[in-house]
């Protein structure tokens, strides 16, 4: 059952990417219900084996964000929405000839068909974050069971930007996605994972007479997979998506050589300047690759910062200076999840005869709809679970957790990054992807009792290193 409700979330996710990222919404909603189905039917199965709680932390940030915009639907009496939102009830106010008079009951949100779309989407993801997690959990046996649908689909993408930069001739790679920024966001997501599946292969069959050629074959593939998806970033011309992929790989690059269960033997008694030069080569090759990699399109586009894809540089700041006031109108619970349209328009003053849809700051926008509590229980869950993943860099207990984790660590941090520019969370596909990560990275949130108590005893090395001392304890012999 668990290999099957990934395959069938898998082909879900195909669809939404394959569907233009699922931008429209008769193009998502089918997911959202394909979702909820898989999610009924995986959660409904009982089980023979129990899999831990989640960490408290994020489990109540979790459901408060959904909570928030589940809040922001439910009618309530005037008097308590003037004190909750005070902006809401001036909105009814100056609505009210037209309204026939004041309403007795009202929601938090402006937009409530809007926001109940919206919050039908945030429930899908966080149902996918808690599948995601289960299924991860109980195919601990096949590590990256549940990461191959996110190679998979996103390979093909970049296979197809690829056909479509360098075969067809086209000025820019954007997949089956209309924006190419977007196109960028999701494979700079999945760009760590085939690395680090590529590294995890060849750790676990390192012999001394050298790699079987069956593991080198499987991490020629990963690494070409991997080569497909940076060469579609710098086809889609997108300077955000490129240098978050870079970084990305600078993040993965930096937690593999800062494990010191990795490192040969003699480097825990080696100088510190040697120790540090394997992660400085690293940052040196990603720096070049900076310069180096870009090609002359994507150059042009890095020399003309000025402008993006839809607006200039100028306009999107004026954007984020407009949606301050609407965040000081609405601080507490915002103006409504997916209302940012609709409410924008009375605090725009950039760009009078174009509709501002999005902030272009998924924190800002996240905020202005939201508000202040929906904002700090999202961005506090998304935190702990990075948190969680990280500290599963240092205290996992094989080759593959760890790659794993790094793999989620790195994608997670591109995506945070890409935000500070862009609405990749507005997307639904690309939002999915999100989730997904998240909820492999959320298998290590909470582990069973006797995994904590070995862990609370490991080295900072992993799991590796401590039953490699007891061995050498019990022989007689002294660890290097």
């Amino acid at each position: 059952m668990n290999i099957a409700a990934i395959i069938l979330l898998a082909i879900t996710l195909a669809y939404a990417c394959f569907q233009r990222a699922g931008v429209a919404p008769e193009e998502w909603l089918p997911c959202v219900l394909a979702t909820g189905i898989v999610a009924s039917l995986y959660f409904l199965i009982p089980r023979r084996r129990r899999v831990p709680r989640m960490n408290r932390v994020a489990l109540v940030c979790a459901f408060a964000a959904v909570g928030v915009a589940a809040l922001q639907l439910a009618p309530l009496p005037v008097g308590l929405v003037r004190i909750l939102s005070p902006a809401r009830v001036e909105l009814l106010r100056a609505a009210a000839p037209a309204l026939g008079g004041m309403p007795r009951f009202v929601t938090l949100t402006v937009a409530p068909y809007d926001t109940a779309r919206w919050t039908l989407t945030l429930a899908a993801y966080a149902v996918v974050f808690l599948l995601v997690r289960d299924a991860t959990i109980r195919l601990n046996r096949f590590p990256w069971a549940a990461v191959w649908p996110l190679i998979v689909i996103t390979t093909l993408e970049g296979i197809l930007g690829f056909s479509q930069a360098y075969v067809a001739g086209a000025a820019q790679a954007t997949g089956t996605y209309s924006s190419w920024d977007h196109y960028a966001g999701l494979l700079e997501m999945a760009l760590p994972f085939p690395a680090m599946y590529a590294v995890a292969i060849l750790q676990r069959n390192r012999r001394p007479q050298g790699i079987p050629a069956r593991a080198a074959l499987q991490a020629s593939g990963m690494l070409i997979a991997s080569a497909f998806l940076l060469i579609a970033i710098v086809f889609s011309l997108s300077r955000t998506g490129f240098f978050s992929a870079l970084v990305a790989l600078l993040v993965a690059a930096a937690l593999t050589l800062s494990v010191r269960g990795w490192r040969e033997e003699h480097a825990a008694s080696a100088p510190r300047w040697r120790r540090m030069l394997p992660a400085a080569a690293i940052a040196a090759v990603v720096l070049a690759g900076f310069v180096l990699l870009p090609s002359a399109p994507l150059v042009a586009r890095f020399s003309d910062l000025a402008h993006t894809q839809d607006i200039t540089a100028d306009t999107r700041a004026q954007l984020w200076r407009d949606t301050v006031p609407l965040i000081k109108d609405y601080p507490l619970f915002g103006c409504g999840l997916g209302t940012y349209e609709s409410c924008f328009l009375k605090y725009k003053t950039v760009a009078p005869m174009n509709t501002a849809d999005f902030a272009h700051n998924d924190y800002l926008q996240v905020l202005a709809e939201l508000g202040i509590i929906g904002f700090a229980a999202g961005l506090a869950f998304v935190l702990r679970v990075l948190a969680g993943a990280g500290r599963n860099v240092l205290y996992a207990h094989s080759v593959d957790e760890r790659c794993r984790s790094i793999a989620c660590v790195a994608a997670m941090t591109a995506m945070l990054l890409h935000s500070f520019v862009d609405f990749n969370m507005y997307v639904p596909a690309n939002a999915m992807v999100f989730a997904w990560i998240a909820g492999v990275a959320g298998a290590s949130l909470q582990l069973p009792r006797r995994h904590r108590a070995s862990r609370g005893a490991a080295s900072p090395g992993g799991g590796e290193d401590r039953g490699t001392d007891v061995r050498m304890r019990e022989s007689g012999r002294q660890p290097a």
